[in-house]
């Protein structure tokens, strides 16, 4: 089921809609996960993700976004399962060549596997989840697609692939953060 909340209020107030240079000005400031949502029986897709969000807990889904022009939607929209592959710190190739329009995600360069219900894995990622599709929401140029976790697994030791400011940053151990000292 597909639900299109883009519309105008009805009372055609239009006061707090702010332009999209402020918008993303501002939510530079927002430091976001990483993660590549993979689908596709035959031909794998993927999309790089920094709108992964928990939904709900009892039972598990989250949610995530993708823009209704991207190449990897026409399969995304249709597919009863998607994987959620969250990137590990030193995974920037990774994000970057799965955030690239047109460019080639799963050549040689991309260290992949078949997973449960055949879907396209991500090889020495944090963690993945296995997500049944259950809503999706039309909003503005995006889907808001919300999904139940059927499956979730531990990957490689380390920290998460954190976006912030327009770039890859990485996060501070506690006991690094306490002694001031940064990891190399």
């Amino acid at each position: 089921m597909t639900t299109d909340i883009s519309a105008p209020r009805p009372d055609g107030d239009q006061r707090d809609v702010v332009g999209p240079t402020p918008f993303r000005a501002v939510m530079r400031h927002h430091a976001k996960g990483v993660a590549v949502i993979t689908a596709g029986d035959d031909a794998p897709v993927g999309l790089c993700a920094t709108s992964l969000a928990t939904v709900s807990l009892e039972p598990p889904h989250v949610s995530f976004a993708v823009g209704l022009h991207t190449a990897s939607w026409a399969t995304m929209e249709t597919a009863p399962y998607v994987a959620v592959n969250l990137l590990a710190e030193g995974q920037e190739d990774v994000a970057r060549r799965f955030a690239r329009t047109g460019a080639p995600k799963f050549g040689t360069a991309t260290s992949w596997h078949r997973g449960a219900f055949g879907l396209p894995m991500l090889d020495g990622v944090l963690a993945s989840l296995v997500v049944a599709t259950v809503g999706v929401l039309t909003v503005a140029d995006h889907a808001l697609v919300v999904g139940r976790v059927l499956d979730a697994r531990h990957g490689v030791s380390g920290g998460p692939l954190v976006h912030h400011d327009g770039e890859f940053v990485r996060l501070a151990s506690p006991h690094q953060a306490s002694t001031g000292q940064a990891r190399g």
